[in-house]
């Protein structure tokens, strides 16, 4: 069982993922995921939140009498002229990510999108454009990616400089599932989850979750098919569930080719594989992600979007001869200031320390976009999500 946290892919050389430079962050939007947000910063000694920012000042003002922040603004534009601030989180409705992205980029700030980073392709597409013509950092929040749990998942998965077999074979299928009953915290049909022209429905609020897990450990591949299945409300539009299948052609021409390894000759599709995956607001998954090898498997426990244990079963010789390791990653624990302010509304949001910690060393060491979570991984799946929700038939969100 593991005890201390593998070092994070952006810098083997550390072993603290919570080590970091110092950054000075400011928060657009004052709601329940930039509550969290805010909350995992104090975590990190080297962060400063300068400022944040909400649609009215006294909302701003309530939210960082609550963080112990210095400057509160009743406009987004007033937050982004501040010359001390490095970076701009961004936690606002998903119809307002690209307006919201822009201003950020073209004030010359860093910027941290909050999931979903737009709502459709063409938005993502002028947002990456815009930062790299800019030169400035920019990366959709898909916090997942940064757990010490899902980075040791890809590293015994795929393997390292170290490993470089990785230590369940060749990958054939991952499932991984994120459905909840979304009706135990948000009022239908006013909640902005049901609400189509903000952004709500299941494909922009949960699949980016499966969806860009289960892309992890494909090596970048793209794929061929996508098939979705799934219901949409007739009363808002907005698609309350569905199940997608993701599947990967060879990555080489070959036709089942025979493996001599083996005492048994054994068909073999080099580089194949599915993704078979389940998002939804209805009911309650067990939210758990599997990888599937010709020498074992690997599970990333629930909740797998902010998971903190991973169980590799690998296979010896012959039906049933297996061995199990178990790696858990204990969260960061709150400190007092986080209590006195409320805790956190979401499971394991002490994890969003990680993410904001890999920024800052990605900022610190001139990377415009973090290994983790590249800019062409969320252009890719942005590209499923869309091709999702016109297969569901969900009407598309104009900017």
């Amino acid at each position: 069982m593991a005890s201390v946290p593998p070092p994070p892919l952006d810098d083997q050389s550390v072993t603290n993922p919570l080590e970091c430079p110092s950054l000075r962050w400011g928060i657009i939007s004052c709601g329940r995921i930039s509550h969290d947000f805010t909350q995992a910063l104090k975590l990190l000694p080297t962060a400063k939140t300068v400022a944040c920012s909400a649609r009215s000042l006294d909302d701003a003002k309530r939210f960082a009498e609550k963080h112990g922040i210095e400057t509160a603004y009743g406009s987004y534009d007033e937050l982004l002229q501040d010359s001390n601030i490095d970076i701009v989180y961004v936690g606002n409705v998903h119809s307002f990510r690209r307006v919201v992205g822009e201003k950020v980029l073209k004030a010359n700030k860093h910027c941290l999108l909050e999931k979903p980073f737009a709502c459709n392709k063409t938005d993502a597409e002028y947002l990456v454009s815009l930062a790299k013509e800019r030169n400035l950092f920019l990366m959709e929040g898909i916090w997942t990616k940064f757990f010490p749990a899902v980075e040791q998942a890809r590293r015994l998965a795929l393997g390292s400089q170290i490993d470089i077999d990785g230590r369940i074979g060749e990958i054939t299928q991952v499932d991984s599932d994120f459905n909840f009953n979304a009706a135990d915290s948000e009022d239908y049909p006013s909640s902005f989850v049901y609400n189509h022209g903000l952004g709500g429905g299941a494909s922009l609020l949960v699949s980016p979750y499966p969806i860009s897990i289960s892309m992890l450990f494909f090596r970048g591949a793209t794929p061929d098919q996508i098939k979705a299945v799934g219901q949409v409300d007739k009363g808002t539009g907005v698609d309350l569930q569905a199940s997608v299948v993701l599947n990967f052609p060879p990555t080489g021409d070959l036709s089942p080719a025979l493996d001599t390894n083996v005492k048994e000759n054994t068909p073999k599709l080099p580089g194949s594989g599915m993704a078979l995956l389940s998002f939804g607001l209805l009911g309650e998954s067990e939210e758990e992600t599997t990888v599937l090898g010709t020498k074992g498997r690997l599970k990333i426990c629930s909740p797998c979007h902010c998971p903190t244990k991973v169980v590799l079963t690998t296979k010896n010789e012959g039906r049933g001869n297996i061995s199990e390791e178990v790696y858990e990653y204990p969260l960061p624990e709150e400190t007092t200031k986080i209590k006195e302010a409320g805790s956190f509304f979401y499971p394991n949001s002490t994890g969003l320390a990680y993410e904001a910690a890999a920024v800052a060393r990605c900022i610190a060491a001139g990377k415009m976009e973090a290994p983790q979570c590249t800019l062409k991984d969320t252009l890719s799946n942005i590209s499923i999500i869309d091709e999702v929700r016109k297969q569901l038939g969900v009407k598309p969100l104009q900017s």
